[in-house]
């Protein structure tokens, strides 16, 4: 083989450069000792026009190349439909995504895929013609026309004839083209075949929104999911021989966290030292992995990093391991830049441009890869201040507990708080909420960010914001049940108040030590649930005797007591709790301990008191007109009829909670009541109204994404 200058190759066979049809093998790109393979070539001076050129030139594709399904039909499909009148263009199809994620394998298996269907195909890595960051166009047409079987002395000297020499010689052709290591659609344009008979695979970082247009398959490369991933170090395993266990199997598969890249270089080194302890061969790739990095894209995120042009973004990019979310909005970037709203979308599109961070699965959000993430901390530790670590996240803290307390406020006004609200802050706006329904999606969206945040706030010393973000947090912990969570966050608030020792904290130390404790009881963790409602009670009554707070106390120790099977006695407390409420007034607080001490003296068998309890609660939710507590109660009192043999008072109660609970939107709700229903109806001997009332349930639970449709099909997720 022999260099023809300027990094390109001709083909020598024993000594002597030929230009007929050989085999050619060299490392190309990230392929080494890859074999291509070229079958064609005429003795004349090269194809005609518009007659298609034969043979092909690509890499071997992965032996261990997992999934990519969904992909590679949008690729397929896009061919199968037909091609829109208008200027001749080829089919384009962008792969971007971060280095590692498996852009260039994906491309080189569709080229392979597409071989019985196009009679030519070639492979070019733009790198390799690329000089200070500059593609040399005209060296690569040359090449491609050699490709194509223009013989050397047939090919122009000038750039605009070798330009008018590929349009012609590719007018009609059907020929896959696969172009990798692309940095912008400019390096693409000029080498578009003119046929839309074509397919040009495109494979970068960025993606490249001016080559989109209707025949245009934009794939943008997520980590693999954990399947594929297993299937993939399931394949390296069995190569080798040995045995693995599942659950060290499963450790590698997290930590390689989908990345194919990493996903093959723990298949190597379980190749290349099968007499090493698996555990540590997972200690070095995690070392590798998070210390070092994988030094084939370490330099690549590091250029990509370099070549930021804004100190915002690569800022943004250092604070970013320490944001707890799952991914970021504009609005999160703007309070950990703190420098206004097109700092922000600048520095994150950059990002984006990049390659380091990805579009999230849900709109309007970015996202850190995890391998990234190790990345960024590297970057960080390089190159950051803990100076604007500790202000970027106390203005993130300060800004999400701002957002969950206006949220708190649209579910549930009336509810006791201790905080005080944060003002509205300079540096990021407020997320709208439309009403109920918005904030609860906003806190769920965000639970991942906020619970985490507790943490943060704790970390930097900051007790104030950590117990009060603990306030707001606890409607999502009553709708969601995220126990582990909830008893995380709690604690640290809990101790947060401790510390802090106001006034304030004080009271905010009673309020901590209840909502602990109902999540401990609720994850199976009684007696340190008995501990801290009988400390939040004593306190409450030396600290804050006969107000809505003593109330608080009396009743979280009145849930305890239920919760642990013991009824008769949490009696006496919801009832201490009640006329607590009904001397401040409080009707809410009336309300609310009426409607447990009717579910209570249900629990304890005694229905008689329980309907009469409950029948006077939902009078009072209809007279407040709400529909959360008219809900709640009047499915209770469906309940305790149920109980008593009342089977008609009991599908009058179940259907008026039914109808606050659609008023809600609360689909989770609704299908729980549907089930109650059906069984009431299966019982009273009506199996047609038991069906349709099963068949509601179900439906919502396929609307909501947790359960599969009738042929096996995702929920919708709405």
């Amino acid at each position: 083989m022999t260099g023809d200058g300027g990094g390109r190759w001709g083909n020598s066979v024993n000594g002597g450069t030929q230009h007929g049809p050989v085999v050619q093998a060299r490392e190309i790109g990230s392929y080494t000792s890859q074999h291509f393979h070229f079958h064609g070539g005429e003795e004349s001076g090269g194809p005609l026009p518009g007659r298609a050129p034969t043979g092909h030139q690509l890499p071997l594709g992965e032996v261990a190349f997992k999934n990519r399904v969904a992909e590679s039909g949008d690729v397929l499909r896009a061919l199968d439909r037909e091609v829109p009148s208008g200027p001749v263009h080829p089919l384009i199809v962008t792969l971007s995504g971060i280095s590692g994620i498996g852009k260039t394998a994906l491309a080189v298996h569709l080229a392979h895929e597409l071989k019985s269907r196009f009679p030519w195909s070639t492979y070019v890595d733009l790198d390799e013609w690329r000089t200070a960051g500059a593609v040399d166009t005209e060296a690569v047409l040359k090449h491609l026309l050699r490709r194509l079987g223009v013989r050397e002395g047939w090919l122009p000297a000038g750039y605009r004839d070798l330009v008018g020499m590929y349009k012609t010689v590719t007018d009609g052709a059907r020929m896959v083209l696969v172009l990798d290591n692309v940095w912008s659609a400019d390096e693409v344009t000029t080498l578009l075949p003119v046929s839309a008979r074509s397919v040009v695979l495109v494979a970068g970082q960025r993606r490249l929104h001016a080559l989109e247009g209707p025949r245009t398959v934009a794939l943008v490369l997520e980590p693999l999911r954990r399947e594929p991933a297993l299937d993939v170090l399931s394949e390296y395993i069995g190569s080798t021989g040995r045995q693995v266990s599942p659950q060290m199997v499963s450790r590698l598969e997290q930590l390689c966290a989908g990345f194919p890249i990493a996903l093959h270089t723990a298949g190597g080194l379980l190749r290349e030292h099968p007499g090493r302890r698996v555990e540590r061969i997972v200690a070095d790739l995690t070392a590798a992995l998070h210390e070092k990095g994988l030094s084939v894209v370490e330099a690549v995120w590091n250029a990509a990093y370099d070549a930021l042009d804004a100190a915002d973004a690569q800022r943004l990019y250092r604070l970013m391991p320490r944001y707890s979310g799952y991914d970021l909005t504009l609005e999160a970037a703007m309070a950990l830049l703190g420098t206004g709203r097109d700092d922000a979308e600048d520095a994150l599109d950059l990002l984006t441009n990049a390659g380091l961070l990805a579009d999230s699965p849900r709109p309007g959000r970015k996202r850190l890869h995890d391998l990234l993430r190790a990345h960024a901390v590297r970057r960080a530790d390089r190159y950051g201040d803990p100076a604007e670590t500790e202000d970027g996240l106390r203005r993130l803290v300060a800004w999400y507990r701002r957002q969950a307390e206006r949220a708190d406020r649209v579910i549930a006004p009336e509810r006791m708080r201790v905080a005080e609200p944060v003002p509205a802050l300079p540096y990021a706006p407020d997320v709208p909420f439309a009403g109920e329904a918005e904030a609860r999606s906003w806190l769920d969206t965000e639970r991942k960010a906020l619970y985490g945040l507790v943490g943060t706030a704790s970390d930097l010393g900051e007790d104030t914001h950590a117990w009060s973000l603990c306030e707001p947090l606890w409607k999502h912990y009553e709708d969601h049940h995220n126990h582990t969570d909830a008893i995380r966050a709690f604690g640290t608030g809990r101790d947060a108040a401790r510390r802090e020792g106001s006034a304030e904290a004080t009271k905010a130390l009673i309020r901590m030590r209840c909502q602990l404790a109902q999540a401990l009881w609720k994850a199976g963790r009684p007696e340190e649930a008995d501990t801290e409602t009988r400390q939040a009670l004593r306190s409450a009554e030396s600290v804050v005797p006969d107000t809505k707070l003593h109330a608080s106390a009396l009743e979280f120790r009145g849930k305890f007591l239920a919760a642990c099977g013991r009824p008769d006695n949490a009696v006496p407390y919801f009832e201490r709790s009640r006329a607590l409420h009904a001397a401040l007034p409080n009707p809410y607080g009336v309300l609310l301990q009426s409607l447990l001490l009717g579910r209570t003296l249900r629990a304890a068998g005694r229905s008689a008191e329980a309907g009469e309890e409950l029948e006077t609660a939902l009078a009072l939710a209809r007279e407040e007109d709400h529909p959360r507590m008219i809900g709640r109660t009047a499915a209770e009192l469906g309940r305790t009829y149920r109980d008593a043999g009342r089977p008609e008072r009991a599908f009058a109660a179940y259907e008026e909670a039914l109808d606050q609970e659609r008023r809600r939107e609360s689909t989770y709700d609704q299908a729980v009541l549907h089930e109650e229903l059906a069984a009431l109806a299966e019982e009273a001997g009506d199996r047609e109204r038991a069906e349709e009332h099963r068949g509601s349930a179900r439906e919502l639970r396929v609307r909501a994404g947790a359960e599969p449709g009738r042929a096996g099909e995702p929920g919708t997720g709405t």
